[in-house]
């Protein structure tokens, strides 16, 4: 039998991957993955791979891989796919098996988890916090009795994971997401990772720190009662931080939205993160999706492509929505 694992290159796909690996284990599978942003990843399936395949879907946009989705099924023996994006064009199939779920709430990571009767649940607390889900992950600590030591650990691994996700391409990162699943799937416990000094976890720290060190010298362009606007450099460890970085400022303003924007390559475009405020997690995708190469979920979304001169336009458009 041959399997092929499809997921998101974040902490909630990685971590929702290792729950369900953990859950049902293979000899071997193939595994596609890439930067937080790619999304459409079931295209990379060819039709010759998905012939009688298991393939697992995690943590990917169902709108965003509808056609290639439905150009393999009558190829493949059966797809599970869970995500937490909205999925207009969600249908179904004899060979498809969906658990999606886009309430603010949740994460892919905790929709495994509960698939799976909470097997592998501390796997999907790490995934909660690394989508800036800190209220349920904190909840879900309390349900396992997990200490306040034990808690922060799931919280800066879930952070970090996640922070590594980001990117223009595979080269921005510190680790690609396929080589940064087999290291952490390893380990018998995420506590397992935090505790040992040669894996992963020591080096992604010391990057965050050097990287969120830097981002203190962004310059906010815009800022009110409603937004908190940043516009970063031009640079590798700027894409990094981007999506960390709006949630801890997100976090540190429940109030408002935040806003922020990195240079692409091309010159002319930006790279957009939103957080809609933490009091009114609603909203994000909606503003997203009204722009060229936006999307995302009701809570954090962003634009992969935005002209310059849109930017104040797309301020507006998140002032107006919050206000």
């Amino acid at each position: 039998m041959k399997y092929i694992d499809v997921f998101n290159g974040d902490a909630d796909g990685i971590f929702s991957l290792i729950q369900w690996r953990k859950a049902f284990p293979v000899v071997e599978s193939q595994i596609i993955s890439g930067v937080k942003r790619d999304n459409a990843l079931i295209q990379h399936i060819n039709l010759e791979q998905a012939a009688g395949a298991i393939v697992t879907a995690l943590d990917l946009s169902f709108d965003k891989n509808t056609e290639a989705l439905r150009s393999i099924l009558p190829s493949v023996e059966s797809v599970f796919y869970c995500d937490h994006h909205q999925a207009k064009t969600l249908f179904e199939h004899p060979r498809l098996t969906t658990v999606i779920d886009f309430s603010p709430a949740v994460c892919t990571g905790l929709l495994v988890s509960d698939y799976l009767n909470q097997q592998h649940h501390a796997w999907a607390i790490a995934a909660a916090f690394g989508d800036s889900l800190n209220s349920v992950a904190y909840a879900e600590c309390s349900k396992l009795s997990f200490s306040g030591k034990r808690a922060e650990q799931l919280r800066e691994l879930g952070v970090l994971v996640n922070y590594n996700g980001y990117g223009a391409d595979l080269t921005d990162l510190h680790f690609e997401p396929q080589g940064l699943y087999q290291a952490l799937s390893a380990y018998d416990s995420p506590f397992d990772i935090v505790a040992d000094s040669t894996s992963p976890f020591a080096a992604l720290r010391d990057g965050y720190a050097e990287d969120m060190q830097k981002a203190r010298n962004a310059v906010v362009v815009a800022e009110n009662r409603s937004v908190k606007a940043l516009l970063l450099d031009d640079a590798a460890w700027a894409r990094r931080i981007s999506g960390t970085l709006g949630n801890d400022l997100a976090h540190a303003n429940p109030d408002k939205a935040i806003v922020i924007a990195t240079p692409n390559a091309d010159g002319c475009t930006l790279t957009i993160s939103l957080r809609a405020p933490k009091s009114n997690l609603q909203g994000a995708g909606d503003i997203c999706s009204g722009f060229a190469t936006g999307g995302g979920r009701a809570g954090a979304a962003g634009v992969n492509a935005l002209p310059m001169e849109q930017l104040d336009l797309f301020i507006n458009a998140v002032t107006l929505a919050y206000s």
